[in-house]
């Protein structure tokens, strides 16, 4: 874990349409950021509720010592995630999420501290968990015959003919134990991700080609892997992504607002499986067709960029391209090895602060 003496953290956060998760998130990221050198840099991206007053509260309140709000007109997370990163004067970076909480006290050390153990390290992500306790994300499995999928979670469409990498089968969290270690992965999602600006400025920031939203963040982690950095899950930083609590990012119609309202005043009480199955017939969330269209439209330009689909890979025309690199460090018997001396380092390293787990989402 980092000392007193750590490095200066920016914490950046894109913000569209959190108002009723917006307080608990900055609640909480207060109450458990306990790293003494960070500046929180909040992009507003052309919020239409109450978040931006919100907001402006927090700036002013003086709980952060550094709040820095930057309002932008509607343009996208990818457009607001450059922005962040344009203001930004940390020398390592943190992409938080409006509704994902940060639940363990001193977490930013925590990533921090992986971070230093190593040159090598690009890119540290935690154990991320969905608000009723489901598997988010362990990490990312990008380079597989199974195609991208949230480490931790089993693809539920057949091998080569996937459509989306959201059909996928999610765990409850207490009930999985691939998340209970350190681990290299391929990629990490955007809820939490940290990586140096440096590392930000030689990839080129995030890919306006995955504008206005998604698939920039695993892409992002890749492209650190292609300039030779390397990828951890860290499982004793837990997030809680509470997807209930925030309003939609898009021009929502009144129907859609009053759904998602409902939602949020009586979800709680409605079984899972219940919950999903309304989600589908009302076709919000994952089940929005305006979602699929968007994510298939970044899978092209995903095959275009990297050469294969994130779906539906052709492993071998991957291993030709990428074979020897960090893209491809799993099928690589050194790289691999230079992964796990990496994590027995991080672990034999010195703690300022005695470790504890994750008080749950």
């Amino acid at each position: 874990m980092a000392g007193p003496g750590g490095p200066p953290v920016s914490l950046i956060l894109p913000n569209r349409n959190n108002e009723p998760v917006l307080d608990l998130f900055l609640e909480t990221l207060a109450r458990h950021t306990t790293y003494p050198d960070f500046e929180l840099i909040v992009v507003d991206d052309g919020s239409t509720d109450r978040s931006l007053a919100i907001l402006e509260r927090w700036r002013d309140s003086g709980r952060f010592a550094h709040f820095e709000l930057v309002p932008i007109a509607a343009a996208g997370i990818v457009e607001a995630l450059n922005r962040g990163l344009e203001v930004a004067a940390g020398e390592l970076v943190v992409r938080l999420d409006g509704d994902a909480t940060l639940e363990t006290p001193g977490w930013l050390e925590r990533m921090v501290g992986f971070h230093a153990t190593d040159e090598r390290v690009g890119v540290v992500t935690p154990r991320t968990v969905f608000e009723d306790g489901r598997v988010q994300s362990y990490g990312l499995d990008v380079v597989g015959p199974e195609g991208v999928h949230d480490r931790g979670t089993r693809i539920t469409e057949p091998v080569g003919r996937r459509t989306l990498d959201i059909k996928v089968e999610r765990p409850l969290d207490a009930e999985s134990e691939e998340g209970n270690e350190v681990a290299e992965v391929d990629a990490a999602i955007g809820c939490c991700m940290l990586f140096s600006r440096e590392l930000a400025r030689e990839i080129g920031g995030f890919d306006r080609g995955f504008a206005p939203v998604w698939v920039e963040d695993f892409d992002f982690a890749l492209g650190a892997r292609r300039l030779e950095r390397k990828v951890f899950y860290v499982p004793d930083v837990l997030v809680a992504h509470r997807v209930s609590l925030r309003n939609p990012r898009h021009q929502a119609s009144r129907r859609e607002l009053a759904l998602h309202g409902l939602r949020r005043r009586i979800g709680h009480l409605v079984p899972a499986p219940l919950r999903a199955e309304a989600a589908r017939a009302a076709r919000l969330g994952d089940h929005d067709p305006r979602r699929a269209a968007v994510l298939e439209r970044h899978y092209a330009y995903w095959q275009r960029k990297w050469g294969w689909h994130p779906l539906n890979p052709d492993m071998e025309r991957i291993l030709d391209r990428y074979g020897g690199t960090e893209v491809c460090w799993a099928y690589d018997p050194e790289r691999r090895r230079a992964g796990e001396e990496i994590i027995a380092a991080a672990q034999r390293a010195p703690a300022s602060t005695p470790p504890s787990r994750p008080s749950g989402g």
